[in-house]
């Protein structure tokens, strides 16, 4: 086992999903839990892209967007419908 040194601010987005991951799956989770899923969800990005991302979130906030993570899930969910109707025509 092995200690890491965290600051304040990432230990409270830690604990926040750690509280997240214990209510979805109503069992006991570790941090190490939350690291885990952490680290397997992770995708890597440019900082050029993300950098693009958060200015498009900043100068439209017409369609709603607050963070990236929105913004990602949302494209990543249109590409994936827009190549599921392009596979049944």
């Amino acid at each position: 086992m092995k200690t890491l040194r965290v600051s304040d601010s990432a230990h409270r987005k830690l604990t926040r999903w750690l509280g997240q991951m214990m209510a979805e799956s109503g069992k006991a989770k570790t941090y190490s839990d939350v690291l885990e899923a952490l680290v397997s969800r992770a995708v890597l990005l440019s900082p050029e892209l993300v950098e693009h991302v958060e200015e498009f979130i900043e100068g439209n906030k017409k369609f709603g967007y607050v963070t990236r993570e929105e913004f990602f899930r949302e494209a990543a969910n249109e590409k994936i419908t827009e190549s599921s109707k392009t596979k049944e025509s």
